[in-house]
């Protein structure tokens, strides 16, 4: 099992499963439209077989709107799949080119029942993927054109019949649009509720850098400029008096040092995660990926100065559990056993042979590997079982240990924060 990458979390993972939702969605969605505009060609082959015992040109004119309604079914498509992008804009040819693609067809079927079908089948989705201006013009001609037909065209006209096709083909508008708006409207609904997801999570990431720079601004804002006068007054002391020069510059290196020792509590801090909130959130990722998850034990059973390395443990499993398995179930288990904090996280969805029981340390289990050392724990990512995959850290508990959380680090970086101290 691969692990992830540095600075990768379960929020990347969730990114991804939203944006394969998504795509299933659209994917459905699409597919329901390729099925309705299926039905142009269809009821254009029904009329061609309807009309096969008729004389020759009459034939030959409904093979022709068959011919025809191939075309038209692609522009159709091509309609919805403009309506269904990302800017939502139909090309103004394409639009007025399909609707005379349409009035070619119905005139070659000559304007029945089937040629109204065809007719409600390509209003209804170009009524839902152009501006409503647009489709104002082919409503009122598709509308008026059957009577039209009757009363110019037609040598007997039997008016009864020439409304029962109209209505009839009106019901079958709606009947259709109907659909049309519902299957739109379940795409709209997917497609906004993951884009105010991410909006959301965009706007929570810039509060964040805010927040931080307001904080460093407090910090650093008073310490630097008091630095700056006193480093002033000790270049002005430098010549006339020394010993004061010199005992500016030491408070300077004092203030100096209060800002440094600010500024490093302060990163500590914003990278703390808490045990709670990470079980919490893993927890929701993961059902919400159609994994089962289960939580055994309580942060209380951590000692505090533990429990944010621990979360650390159960974030970097519950991400690989996302990312690099096909789990079906994950179980996260937090208990205090002989003198130690343990923390597993099992999943059995393990990638790769059941035989092969070794496990490729990447950079986001090195590193982690390195917090718990740290500590002074032992980390292991093992296979566990035909498919499993376990992910156990022990980190030993000292009796009397000061109970304020000091995140653990990597043995390199305390020792590069020393040579800077």
């Amino acid at each position: 099992m691969r692990d992830t990458e540095g600075g990768a979390g379960p929020e990347r993972a969730s990114d991804r499963f939203d944006q394969r939702r998504l795509r299933f969605v659209r994917w459905v969605v699409f597919s329901a439209f390729i099925l309705i505009a299926l039905q142009i060609p269809f009821f254009a082959t029904v009329a061609v077989a309807a009309s096969a015992g008729e004389d020759g040109p009459a034939l030959w004119r409904t093979i022709t709107g068959a011919v025809l309604s191939v075309p038209l079914m692609l522009c159709t498509i091509r309609l919805l799949s403009q309506r269904m992008g990302r800017d939502r804009v139909c090309s103004g040819p394409g639009f007025w080119g399909s609707f005379a693609l349409l009035l070619a067809t119905v005139a070659a079927l000559d304007l029945g029942f089937l040629a109204m079908f065809t007719a409600a089948t390509w209003w209804s989705v170009a009524a839902v993927s152009v501006p409503r201006r647009w489709i104002t013009v082919p409503t009122v001609v598709l509308l008026a054109l059957p009577w039209i037909r009757a009363a110019f065209w037609l040598p007997e006209t039997n008016w009864l019949l020439v409304l029962l096709v109209w209505s009839v083909g009106a019901g079958w508008t709606l009947v259709v649009l109907l659909g049309n708006l519902g299957t739109l409207w379940m795409w709209d609904l997917t497609n906004e509720a993951i884009l105010g997801r991410e909006a959301r999570a965009r706007l929570a990431v810039s509060e964040e850098r805010l927040r931080f720079a307001r904080d460093m601004h407090d910090l650093l804002g008073h310490s630097l400029s008091a630095i700056a006068v006193q480093s002033e007054l000790a270049a002005r002391l430098a010549e006339r008096d020394p010993r004061r020069a010199a005992q500016e510059m030491r408070s300077a290196q004092r203030l100096a040092r209060e800002a440094l020792r600010e500024v490093r509590a302060a990163v500590s801090g914003y990278r703390e995660v808490d045990l709670d909130a990470e079980t919490a959130n893993v927890h929701q990722i993961l059902t919400a990926t159609g994994v089962r998850c289960s939580v055994t034990g309580r942060a209380e059973d951590i000692p505090a100065e533990l429990r944010g390395l621990a979360a650390w443990v159960i974030r970097e499993a519950g991400t690989n559990a996302i990312r690099h398995s096909s789990a079906k179930r994950c179980d996260i288990v937090i208990r205090h056993e002989g003198g130690a904090a343990v923390i597993e996280v099992y999943n059995d969805g393990a990638s790769g042979s059941g035989a092969d029981t070794s496990i490729g340390y990447g950079n986001g289990l090195s590193g982690l590997a390195e917090r718990v050392a740290a500590a002074r724990g032992t980390l292991t990512a093992s296979r566990s079982g035909a498919d499993g995959f376990l992910l156990r850290a022990v980190l030993p508990v000292e009796p009397g240990a000061d109970r304020e959380h000091i995140p653990a680090r990597a043995p390199k970086e305390a020792e590069r924060e020393e040579t800077r101290a």
